[in-house]
């Protein structure tokens, strides 16, 4: 994605940190990322360790950043973008247990470790090193949040646009636990329709059914001419018991230990 952090700094300084008009008077799919509040659907319903310490790698024009700074006492914002971090400092500048990194997660150090380390969207290559970068800066009973677009999501095989990263369910599981999944838990949610605008949250207690989502087509980043009827097809895969194959992205824990 493009580096639009001038712009939206200018339209934030204009509208006076209003978002709410800035979304209504510039419709624009990248604003609509960068500022939206529905963003924080994704993560909003978790119990996050009020006491906690958090290592958000990406800074992401401050999307989250709000959310986790409600929930925890520290919030670290690491991103080799000067830019976008100075964005999200001027966006959250009344919040003061927030500080800005520049810099790369692989040269990254924390002697005190976190109690959360959140990648949204900013899994690089080599996936296997960032992964293991990550954990290694987790305390031991600490959370590794992620979230990915799968490459099998059936909006991106009707042709929207996926991230560089997507990885299958398998990949993304083996990635996180090893080849023979004894390198910690992972527990998997299915974000609909993806995991930047989350509408529903889904987990394996509870997959969507046949008809649930048959009219879960959103266009705002959707191609003008679909390659099949996007909608049959979720029928088909929930009919089959094939959701989580085939969802748009996932959301998924990771911690060493079992959670209750």
């Amino acid at each position: 994605m493009n580096d639009i952090s001038p712009e939206i700094k200018k339209l934030y300084q204009k509208y006076k940190g209003n978002i709410k008009d800035i979304l209504k008077e510039n419709p624009n799919q990248e604003y609509l990322y960068a500022l939206s509040d529905q963003r924080e659907n994704l993560l909003e319903w978790y119990e996050w360790n009020p006491d906690g310490r958090l290592l958000q790698v990406g800074s992401d024009y401050g999307a989250m950043t709000g959310l986790y700074s409600r929930r925890v006492k520290e919030v670290t914002v690491l991103d080799e973008n000067q830019n976008n971090l100075t964005f999200n400092r001027s966006r959250y500048q009344k919040q003061e247990n927030i500080r800005y990194v520049t810099g790369t997660l692989s040269s990254f150090e924390d002697a005190e470790g976190f109690d959360y380390v959140v990648m949204i969207g900013s899994l690089e290559e080599p996936y296997k090193e960032q992964i293991a970068k990550a954990k290694s800066l987790l305390k031991p009973e600490g959370k590794l949040i992620l979230a990915v677009c799968n490459r099998l999501g059936l909006k991106y095989q009707a042709g929207a646009i996926p991230d560089p990263c997507r990885l299958g369910k398998t990949e993304l599981l083996e990635l996180l636990c090893g080849t023979k999944q004894n390198d910690g838990t992972v527990r998997f949610y299915y974000p609909m329709p993806d995991y930047r605008l989350p509408v529903n949250l889904y987990s394996p207690d509870y997959l969507p059914g046949k008809g649930e989502l048959t009219h879960a087509v959103l266009a705002y980043d959707f191609p003008r001419y679909l390659r099949f009827d996007l909608g049959k097809w979720y029928d088909e895969v929930c009919e089959g018991k094939e959701f989580e194959t085939f969802a748009n992205s996932y959301l998924t824990i990771w911690s060493r230990y079992e959670e209750n």
